[in-house]
């Protein structure tokens, strides 16, 4: 009660405020124009009376002015037109003056109290188009869902108060959020939500409830206790509006994001099923029918077609060890679970290391090397890059005709240094080179010319980028072989000579 008592006591100071501030301009101009008279004559003094009512209706509106025009009238009549100190008016003159004064004060007053109302207005205006501009620049940049419901319920506290509630339509359910986010959402704003977003009209007493709408219908209720100063309905509703484009902007992001998500799931289960119905079981069946084989023929069989049988096991294992291989990589790729170590390793041994894994898959073509020798270290996970390199060479060896050449290349270029692979073999359509890089995605003839998963250079691009580096692919068209570039910055602190004397 005694806060109440205060807050009243002080509007009631703040009213009474312009008619004091009216009797002081009024009683300053009386002495004004009596120290005047003293020296020289004024027939006219109640002139000199308006300008504390176009101050008082410049300042403070129509009823402040209406009353400093009335203590003109009063002053002016008992100080200044005789008889003095009296009321009445004597002079026709004077009774016409003041008639004057009294009829220019009000027109006056009007038109300055007019004036003051329409400046007022316009600040309203631009205060709640400045308020609208922010708030749409706060949902703009919200980054995430929380924040942006932290801001909407901000930005509706100004104008109906705290606590107050949110409740967004989620599902079948709603998703709640307050401020102050310790405050609990009552069991009958709740239940009133679910009505209104159902479609009934909102009123729950003591609560002054709003619906946020779209033209998909409700998308949420905004909630806070009765105030006795009610809200600008205009600028209530420009805000829910926002807020509510806003939230349903947020919640098709959402279905979008969702949607796609389930798009990936699906082709990543259709390749997956796709691999494991053909690319797994082609090495597997190889395995079953060499050791049944070896089982059929045992001690009958010759020491070359023993070898022989267990060649292929040994080869039809390690195919499919590779295919296990890269399914387990792309699951890593995917859940982001690449661990980068960096350290410093020479070029060459990420070439060797590359090589060695990819023995038996290029044991049928000629490698040429051409690796400088003064080739900079590069800082990097070298068991990545040995995998993202092995897979190209996988892909080379595997899309390039029996006895061909296959060239591994790297030198300093661009503040970096370029490593490649290049291979003559049957090279990419342009038309497929945006799409190498997709998991499960294979050329239209590479079903025809080598098996494989498609998930060699999409595990590459990941590793490669893990690394801080690029890879592109490169090939002038179909029969004109392939280019697999890959670029890797050099550290910080490694200076190459060449880009010094050109800078020179």
């Amino acid at each position: 009660m005694p806060a109440t008592t205060d807050a009243r006591s002080g509007v009631g100071r703040s009213r009474l405020l312009p008619y004091l501030a009216s009797i002081v301009s009024v009683l300053a101009v009386g002495l004004v124009a009596h120290a005047l008279t003293r020296f020289v004559s004024l027939p006219h003094v109640s002139v000199l009376f308006l300008a504390p009512v176009v101050m008082s209706a410049a300042l403070w509106g129509l009823w402040p002015a209406v009353f400093a025009a009335l203590l003109g009238v009063g002053t002016g009549s008992y100080f200044f037109y005789s008889p003095i100190f009296d009321f009445r008016v004597a002079s026709t003159q004077d009774i016409a003056d003041l008639t004057a004064f009294v009829i220019v004060a009000a027109l006056t007053s009007r038109l300055a109290a007019s004036v003051r109302a329409q400046a007022l207005e316009a600040r309203r205006r631009q205060e709640r188009l400045s308020g609208l501009l922010e708030f749409t620049d706060r949902l703009s940049g919200a980054d995430g869902e929380s924040n942006l419901r932290t801001i909407v319920l901000e930005q509706l506290a100004t104008i109906i108060g705290q606590p107050i509630h949110l409740l967004e339509r989620h599902g079948e359910g709603l998703a709640a959020a307050s401020l102050p986010p310790t405050e609990a959402v009552p069991d009958e704003v709740r239940d009133a939500a679910q009505r209104i977003i159902a479609g009934a009209e909102p009123s729950l007493p003591g609560w002054r409830i709003a619906r946020l709408d779209t033209l998909q219908g409700a998308v949420a209720v905004v909630a806070a206790r009765e105030t006795e100063v009610p809200p600008d309905p205009d600028y209530a509703r420009a805000l829910l509006g926002h807020a509510a484009i806003a939230l349903e902007r947020d919640r098709l992001r959402r279905d979008v994001a969702e949607a796609h998500l389930k798009l990936q799931g699906d082709a990543l289960r259709e390749g997956l099923l796709s691999s494991i119905s053909h690319d797994l079981q082609t090495p597997l069946a190889g395995i079953i029918g060499s050791v049944t084989a070896l089982q059929e023929i045992g001690d009958q069989a010759s020491a070359g077609t023993r070898s022989e049988l267990l060649a292929t096991i040994l080869e039809e294992a390690e195919r499919l060890t590779s295919h296990i291989e890269n399914v387990l990589d792309l699951a890593r790729v995917r859940a982001g679970n690449v661990a980068v170590r960096l350290e410093l390793v020479e070029i060459a041994d990420i070439v060797n290391a590359a090589l060695r894994r990819k023995r038996r898959q290029l044991r049928g073509h000629a490698v040429e090397l051409q690796l400088p020798p003064d080739l900079p270290m590069v800082r990097l996970d070298l068991f990545l890059m040995e995998h993202a390199l092995a897979a190209i060479l996988d892909n080379a060896a595997r899309y390039s005709p029996e006895g061909s050449k296959v060239v591994v290349c790297a030198d300093r270029r661009n503040g970096g240094v370029a490593l490649e692979v290049i291979d003559p073999g049957g090279g990419i359509p342009a038309e497929e080179l945006p799409r190498v890089f997709d998991a499960f995605y294979r050329g239209r003839g590479a079903g025809r010319s080598a098996a494989g998963t498609g998930l060699g250079l999409a595990i590459c691009k990941a590793f490669v980028e893990a690394n801080g580096g690029t890879v592109e692919v490169h090939s002038p068209g179909t029969g004109c072989g392939t280019t697999v570039r890959i670029c890797l910055p050099m550290p910080p602190t490694e200076t190459d000579p060449a880009d010094a004397m050109s800078d020179e």
